[in-house]
């Protein structure tokens, strides 16, 4: 059973979910796959339009962005906004008019990353980059047996895919001794983030999900989960009518939130000047890595140098965003780390991110010898 049954006739391609420890995570935007019937001309624009609607949500970050009149006039030409496509084999079946199974072809469509932004921007809506947050995910049943660890294939299946819809990275416990050493039923039920976030380090994830269920007198089920992130703990809960269905909500509500934090609105005019001081940085080669980094970033617009002395590098960035989302962004990467406490006490009335009080981050280590960040 899944929550978005029209959108999930088919594992989404090319997306990275499940990754060794401490790798970093990238999800792909604008590429999907359709089965389709045939190769003709009515089916590809029937399965552009359902492929269309997953990468709006996922490049979005919002389910809502569906009910957007523009979106649903944008649906209608769904392969005005196609780049590329192309067919595969497939193992898969489909039922006809008939009532009969037929062979599907698979088509896999590559949507125009400008294009779609465009129209968000037009719309109205959000737009969550690429570089997003990876989430750990654990979860422990309290059913007939007593407390166990869910391990079920099926149910990660579950969420693997409802993390696909919503294009957020997950990674799931590898479950081996060290795991059920390290974290026992009894820990992750009580949902004691101390032992939690230290039973987790392994995994170097951005964020955790611990997530308890029982089930109830009716055949439901009641969860509760917590998100451990940097941004403050938060507690959801909800029912359903099976752990996976629960598992997914508890995936909505995390992409929901992360797509609020780190999401660019279109509202934000682009005008914002934040000022930024690196405290180990002091040569035009240092100004040119940090300055090819920062103008990655799809919240910041361009760079300028303020001023360079033996102390470090001002800069000044025209962003999309204020300086909270500019600082959680930054934080995901970790090239550049915040330097606390440093503030003058006569600055602190000032607005953060001024040029009286810019943010304060100095250049890992290995950049300020020649190093690579790849």
């Amino acid at each position: 059973m899944t929550l978005y049954p029209r959108f999930l006739t088919l594992a989404l391609l090319t997306f990275l979910i499940v990754a060794p420890a401490g790798a970093d995570q990238t999800v792909e935007l604008y590429r999907a796959q359709e089965l389709v019937k045939s190769q003709s001309a009515a089916q590809r624009a029937a399965a552009a339009k359902h492929a269309l609607e997953r990468v709006v949500v996922r490049v979005s970050g919002s389910l809502e962005s569906l009910q957007s009149p523009a979106i649903k006039a944008a649906l209608t030409n769904a392969q005005e906004y196609v780049y590329e496509y192309s067919y595969a084999a497939s193992d898969e079946t489909l039922e006809s008019i008939s009532g009969e199974s037929i062979p599907a072809s698979a088509l896999n469509l590559k949507f125009s990353a400008a294009l779609i932004e465009q129209l968000l921007r037009e719309a109205g809506l959000p737009y969550w980059p690429a570089n997003r947050p990876n989430v750990l995910i654990w979860a422990v049943a309290n059913e007939g047996d007593g407390l166990q660890l869910v391990t079920d294939p099926d149910a990660w299946q579950q969420v693997r895919e409802q993390a696909q819809l919503r294009g957020l990275p997950v990674t799931s416990p590898v479950f081996d001794l060290e795991d059920h050493l390290a974290m026992s039923e009894q820990t992750l039920w009580q949902l004691d983030s101390s032992q939690i976030r230290q039973a987790s380090e392994r995994y170097s994830a951005d964020a955790i999900i611990a997530l308890r269920y029982s089930e109830l007198s009716d055949g439901r089920y009641r969860g509760n989960w917590q998100l451990l992130h940097g941004e403050g703990d938060v507690m959801f809960d909800g029912q359903a009518d099976a752990p996976g269905d629960l598992l997914q909500q508890a995936v909505d509500t995390i992409a929901d939130r992360f797509a609020n934090i780190y999401a660019i609105r279109p509202s934000e005019s682009g005008s914002a000047s934040i000022a930024m001081f690196i405290a180990n940085a002091n040569s035009f080669a240092d100004f040119k890595r940090i300055e090819s980094y920062l103008n990655s970033l799809a919240v910041v617009r361009r760079v300028e140098m303020h001023q360079v002395s033996s102390q470090g590098l001002t800069l000044k960035l025209f962003t999309d965003g204020d300086v909270t989302q500019l600082e959680n962004t930054l934080a995901l990467k970790k090239m550049l780390l915040p330097v606390s406490g440093t503030s003058l006490s006569g600055n602190r009335y000032q607005v953060r991110g001024s040029l009286l009080r810019p943010l304060r981050y100095r250049l890992q280590q290995s950049l300020t010898q020649g190093g690579s960040n790849e």
